[in-house]
């Protein structure tokens, strides 16, 4: 047997493209949604929970603390509000931090992030979306 090296180069990868999820939400009624395939949690400047479409390459961020020079900071974040709906879907209770529920989405097959714009504000909410079908053979 004989062991030669070889350029493993990873393949090139498509860019992801970022969503701004809060321009589709504006009025009453309005309805965004992205089929949640990974999310990841960053705490660096600001805690923010990224959300990726690995299959359409997209993704979009949403941040859990209000921007240090906000006018409005009454409101909820919305990355608040996203913890609260992954935590009513998975039924998750106790002390649970960011890593867990990245963990619950990451670890769910075919599960999407909706957020609709009510007259009480956005709603967000994690939906079971359907397989894809198999072909028949």
């Amino acid at each position: 047997m004989q062991f030669e090296l070889t350029d493993n180069e990873p393949e090139q990868q498509n860019e992801t493209q970022w969503v701004k999820w809060y321009d589709s939400v504006k009025v009453t009624g309005d309805i965004f949604t992205i089929p949640a395939s990974k999310m990841v949690f960053k705490d660096n400047d600001q805690p923010v929970f990224f959300i990726f479409d690995e299959a359409n390459n997209l993704g979009c961020s949403v941040f859990a603390a209000h921007h240090p020079n906000a006018k409005f900071t009454d409101s909820t974040p919305d990355g608040i509000r996203l913890a609260n709906a992954i935590g009513r879907h998975f039924k998750l209770t106790g002390s649970i931090n960011a890593d867990d529920l990245c963990s619950a989405i990451n670890n769910a097959d075919n599960v999407s992030i909706k957020v609709e714009k009510t007259e009480k504000g956005r709603l967000w909410s994690v939906v079971e979306t359907a397989p894809a079908k198999k072909g028949k053979k």
